[in-house]
């Protein structure tokens, strides 16, 4: 039936055959067993209307809305039926949903007037779509919010971005407080055309909510994340976490870069970076260094600006540049060839673990 409409150019829809049934032929087959479903009949020739709160009044004929149907042949509700009566017993004051379900609205309008109830406010938001303007689906990436609360990312920063989805507060604002959404989103700003989800905006919404987070509710995150890396948190005093934390602050955009780019902070390195061997340990550096660990040896209580003295003077007692010096240190103590200054990761982890991954670098880098 419905091929043979398409193939008509017509809308396909049910052609009402069972309707035109007699009495006697309805009482046969239903005595013989034959399965049916129960339709709702549209009223012919009117108009279904509503209001929707981000597209304004939307008027629907009703020869464009098909019989639906409410209870399928195995007795169970159809979810059109199903939506409306929960929605009703639950009084539910708004229907938020995505632009696909519009389509289905007038069949759920004649639904809540068949019934005699108040229609609720409808509200169908713009699609989510990819970079390249695709519908957002499961088989391109992620789609449900567990899956980045999973991945790292704070709920602040989710609720600010999934808000910023087509909507925007009329001026140049981006970051918001969940408090500060509650004042300022409004449905009605809601733009109709689809929202490109944009994963850099979000590690960007990301990186400034953590920002926006004090010193203690990151410390608490950092905790529970190292317990997950199997790393033993009760190893390292507040203190010392608060110490990597404000070393780090500004160069991570999720808790997980805490020990992702800086593991130096929680253990020894264990290797290094051939890249940066290659570029920054030369046939000297096994000397400088020991000159340079001697140097911290002498040192009492030291702090970050009593490295950075020893340093210079190591360097000119060796008639060399702080370079000389700088680059092989760094990557004695990190592993690494980047990161948080220098002297800052000296002064964490003291001058006792300095020492050691010196002398470890030492034996190890040839």
């Amino acid at each position: 039936m419905r091929k043979e409409q398409e193939k008509n150019k017509l809308q396909p829809k049910y052609d009402r055959t069972c309707l035109r049934l007699s009495a006697k032929e309805l009482a046969d087959n239903i005595s013989a067993g034959k399965p049916f479903v129960v339709r709702m009949k549209v009223p012919d020739n009117i108009s279904v209307n509503f209001t929707d709160i981000i597209r304004g009044d939307i008027e629907l004929l009703s020869e464009r809305v098909d019989d639906q149907v409410l209870l399928k042949s195995d007795g169970f509700p159809t979810y059109h039926l199903a939506n409306v009566v929960d929605d009703h017993l639950m009084k539910i004051s708004h229907v938020i949903r995505g632009e696909e379900w519009l389509s289905s609205t007038p069949k759920h309008v004649l639904l809540y007037d068949a019934f005699g109830w108040d229609l609720p406010k409808f509200a169908h938001l713009p699609l989510l779509l990819n970079p390249d303007k695709s519908k957002l689906s499961k088989r391109q990436g992620d789609v449900a919010v567990e899956d980045y609360r999973d991945k790292g990312y704070l709920k602040e920063a989710l609720v600010n971005f999934i808000a910023l989805l087509g909507w925007n507060p009329g001026d140049e604002r981006e970051i918001f407080s969940l408090a500060e959404l509650e004042k300022e989103f409004s449905l009605e700003k809601v733009n109709k055309s689809g929202a490109v989800f944009n994963v850099e905006k979000l590690n960007w919404l990301n990186f400034q909510h953590l920002r926006r987070q004090t010193d203690g509710e990151v410390l608490s995150m950092l905790k529970a994340h190292l317990s997950k890396m199997s790393i033993d948190p009760s190893k390292f005093s507040d203190r010392y976490l608060l110490e990597v934390i404000t070393a780090m602050r500004e160069r991570v955009s999720f808790i997980k870069d805490f020990t992702e780019k800086s593991p130096y902070f929680f253990n020894a390195p264990k290797e290094y970076d051939p890249a940066v061997i290659k570029k920054r340990w030369k046939p000297q550096s096994a000397e400088y260094l020991r000159e340079l660990s001697k140097a911290f040896s002498d040192l009492t209580d030291p702090q970050k600006v009593d490295y950075e003295e020893a340093l210079h003077r190591s360097a000119e007692s060796l008639k060399v540049g702080n370079g000389e010096l700088i680059h092989p240190l760094r990557l004695a103590v990190s592993g690494m060839g980047e990161g948080p200054g220098l002297f800052d990761i000296v002064s964490i982890i003291g001058k006792e673990e300095t020492i050691r991954r010196i002398n470890s670098a030492i034996e190890r880098i040839k």
